[in-house]
């Protein structure tokens, strides 16, 4: 009987996270280079069903029942978004699978380096590169400086300003970038499965003027919600005819007539 409870339960939890992804995505649909989440599900592990007669030996098998189902993991699509014209010459958008460098200080003022696909920058107050959240874009020789938006930026990511060279674009690209670690929705940080490309194997090339879209499939995740909320209900209901079931088992099965 609390079999069919905690396998409705576990579904409902289940479709509350799927729900909470959802939310976030169609929340960040509009932030530059957010790449949507998605949730794994899995199951856990099947029992064998049996029943024994009174008048045969041994248990025969009825077949497997599932417990239920649990998160599995939380995984990122790194699928490119749309590729759009600005005209702003502060607005650096990456054509193929690389990431910009960033250095962030963490909570105890250490330095941190991570990768972004955020195509938004500015120029702050001492005339560095910043991404949204103020941290300086790394080029060859460290922070970039360009003094002022007037600065050009070549495909290979050479930046100049007057016409003279002063720093080349750190552009990175891992060998499976799912093994990147999401920092926050704009961030990723390397693991230790996370394996970088060598410079020439790089192929991801700079486009000034340009902002990178959210890959959020609006369509997708209204339909996918609409989904998650039915089964939400039908869990719902389950779980329901399941404490029926046991209020007649405690209160009728065992009544002395």
């Amino acid at each position: 009987m609390f079999r069919g409870i905690y396998t409705a339960l576990s579904g409902m939890d289940v479709q509350q996270a799927r729900l909470d992804i959802i939310t976030n995505n169609l929340a960040n649909v509009h932030n530059n280079g957010y790449k949507r989440e998605q949730l794994l599900s899995k199951s856990f592990g099947e029992y064998l069903l049996g029943y024994q007669s009174p008048n045969s030996q041994g248990i025969k098998p009825i077949g497997k029942i599932n417990m239920g189902t649990a998160v599995s993991q939380v995984v990122t699509s790194m699928q490119q978004g749309q590729l759009v014209s600005t005209s702003k010459p502060t607005d650096l958008a990456l054509d193929g699978k690389g990431f910009f460098v960033v250095k962030t200080a963490s909570g105890e003022g250490d330095q941190r380096e991570l990768y972004t696909r955020e195509s938004s920058f500015t120029v702050d107050s001492a005339g560095y590169l910043v991404t949204s959240q103020g941290d300086r874009l790394q080029g060859a020789s460290g922070d970039i400086k360009v003094g002022s938006d007037q600065f050009t930026v070549l495909e290979d990511g050479t930046v100049k300003v007057g016409g003279r060279t002063i720093d080349t674009l750190r552009v990175v690209e891992f060998a499976d970038p799912g093994k990147l670690k999401k920092e926050g929705n704009e961030y990723f940080s390397a693991t230790d499965e996370a394996e970088m490309k060598g410079e020439d194997e790089a192929a991801t090339r700079v486009r000034q003027g340009f902002v990178e879209k959210s890959n959020v499939d609006v369509v997708k995740e209204i339909t996918d919600l609409i989904s998650i909320l039915r089964t939400y209900e039908a869990n719902s209901k389950l779980l329901e005819a399941q404490d029926k079931l046991l209020g007649k088992a405690v209160n009728e099965v065992g009544r002395l007539r």
